[in-house]
């Protein structure tokens, strides 16, 4: 199955948009390089509240939500 001629040429101008613009040009959050804030208000599931020093070097998911 081939693509459209337009498909490829859309993707061959974003491939060279994002190799011109670089990593430079990306935005930096105000939060990077400083220290991750501890847990505060949560409910823990499946064990007692933890601190960000038990869980360093540890795979963690968080999962936000919200009733609206």
């Amino acid at each position: 199955m081939s693509r459209p001629r337009g498909f490829l040429a859309v993707i061959l101008c974003f491939a060279v948009i994002v190799a011109l613009t670089g990593p430079g040009d990306a935005f930096v959050s105000p939060l990077q390089d400083r220290p991750a804030p501890e847990f505060a208000d949560t409910t823990w599931i499946n064990s007692a509240p933890l601190k960000l020093k038990e869980l360093r070097g540890k795979v963690i998911l968080l999962e936000f939500w919200t009733y609206g």
